[in-house]
Formats: structure tokens, sequence, C-alpha cells
């Protein structure tokens, strides 16, 4: 096969959301990319036929979607002449949905992986293009796998786009029937993460402390686990940020207090009374 030149004409992203304390409007990742290198971005509020004129201006062979956050109606998905596809973080038909990557964690999969689908108007529903596995560390969180699949993803476009460039592709439907489903992504919440110091006292000493050390992975970095702990009739609020295991017992490894920098745990304890046992 000949070499194959693919010209990003336009990056399409969501319109710049409130971020962070401030609630500064900030432009999502790909938009602060596409501005470093002078690509020409288009950030639509609806995906309406008003919007989709815009993008036909473009003339698109194939578009690329990868973590849009919405369902793409048909007639944007028809609008390239080679069709539309989608980069998915996980093992499709398994974890259709927004959080795959942190419900494989939190299940304690032993690896999950990238698909690189067709899309259609269902959500994570189209034909495999193709697969490949990535394994999950015991002690990864969502950040650390996240970073594992951008690489194993951009490996597997490497090797696909050409294909698809050059319509030699092939497809495989999904098995439906084996499909599963992630929460959507609107709970994920620093009230849904949340963790009972009660859970996290027996962890240390042994009782369900997998299951716990997959809890807190899968909610880090964002929104962030965190309890509550009493010392010297004092209430405080703990983020929980690493914690690993040792014979199976949950060790702490690094907490946060709020508007304090991070700190071992050994060095909190140096500092508050509070019983673990």
């Amino acid at each position: 096969m000949g070499v194959i030149l693919i010209n990003i004409t336009a990056i399409v992203t969501q319109p710049d959301q409130p971020a962070k304390r401030g609630q500064k409007f900030t432009a999502s990742p790909i938009a602060q990319l596409a501005q470093q290198h002078n690509l020409p971005m288009y950030k639509p509020t609806k995906l309406d036929n008003s919007n989709l004129d815009h993008l036909k201006l473009f003339k698109p062979d194939l578009s690329l979607v990868v973590a849009y956050g919405k369902i793409i109606p048909q007639s944007w998905l028809d609008t390239p002449s080679l069709d539309t596809f989608n980069l998915h973080f996980s093992l499709l038909p398994q974890y259709r949905g927004g959080l795959c990557v942190s419900e494989a964690i939190k299940n304690g999969d032993p690896h999950t992986g990238v698909t690189l689908i067709q899309l259609d108007a269902d959500m994570d529903h189209g034909p495999i293009v193709a697969q490949t596995k990535q394994d999950i560390n015991i002690n990864d969180n969502v950040s650390d796998l996240l970073t594992k699949l951008t690489s194993t993803g951009i490996t597997l476009l490497q090797q696909q786009l050409p294909l698809i460039a050059s319509q030699k592709h092939s497809l495989t439907p999904q098995n439906h029937s084996q499909a599963s489903y992630t929460p959507t992504i609107s709970v994920r919440t620093k009230k849904s993460a949340f963790i009972p110091w009660n859970t996290i006292k027996l962890a240390l000493k042994g009782k369900q402390s997998l299951k716990t050390h997959h809890l807190i992975c899968s909610l880090n970095p964002q929104p962030g686990a965190w309890t509550k702990v009493t010392s010297n009739k004092k209430e405080l609020v703990l983020k929980i940020i690493r914690t690993h295991l040792d014979n199976d017992n949950l060790i702490i490894d690094t907490i946060q207090l709020p508007s304090r920098q991070p700190t071992s745990w050994q060095s909190f304890l140096s500092g508050y009374s509070f019983p673990t046992s």
C-alpha cells in the first residue's frame, strides 16, 4: 500500500464549559490543541441542520469521533463521503457509555481495550472495524488507564485509518445480546464519590479491601474519592488520592485536606489522632 496522507480539515468540539472553582469558561482539551496547531475549529451548541450546513462547508471525507459526549444525529453521521467512525475505550459491546474506563477499574477487570467502530445513531452500537486489548494494572486510576488507552488508540488509528481511506477496512456487527452499559456521566459527582470511613477502616483490616481499592481508583483523579473522619471531636474531610494493597490489606498512600497540598498518609497521621482500628 502506498502512503496515504490524511489532512485534518476541521475540529468539531463542545462549546467552552465552566471549570473548577472559579467556573471560568474553558476550552476543551481538543480545542486547545487545535488552537496550538492553528487548525480550523467549530463549537456548535446544537447538532441541528443549521450547524450541519456549516460542517458541510468543510467537505469531509471521514469524521472521527472521540469522547464527544452527545448522541450524533444520523444526518451528521452521513455527511462525510467515507462515513463517521468512533474510537471507544472499551471492548465493545461491553461498557457502552461514557464511564467505560472507570467502570472497568471499579469492577476489577484485568483488561479492557480500544474499539474502533463505524458510528450509527444509537450509542456505541455500530459495527466494529478493529479492537485492541489493554491490560489494567491493579493500581491504575482513571488518568493512568486513559493514558495507556490513548496510546493504544493512536496505534490502532495508525493501522486502520489508511485502510478506511482506501476503503479496505472490515466491518463486524456487534453482538448486541452481550451489550453492557455504564451509568450516565451525570451520576459522577462529588457526592457520589463519598466513601464512608467505616468502609475504608474495614478495608485497612483486610475486609473487602480489593473492592474498596478498585472503587477508590475508579473515582480518581475526578471527582476524587473522599471520606470524613473525626479527630479531637473535629470532623475532617479527606480526599483519598492513592492506595495500594499489601497482604490483602488496604494501604493508604496519599491524602489531601481541603485547600492543602497532597501529603502522605503517614505524615497526616503524625499530625492528627483518630482510631483506625
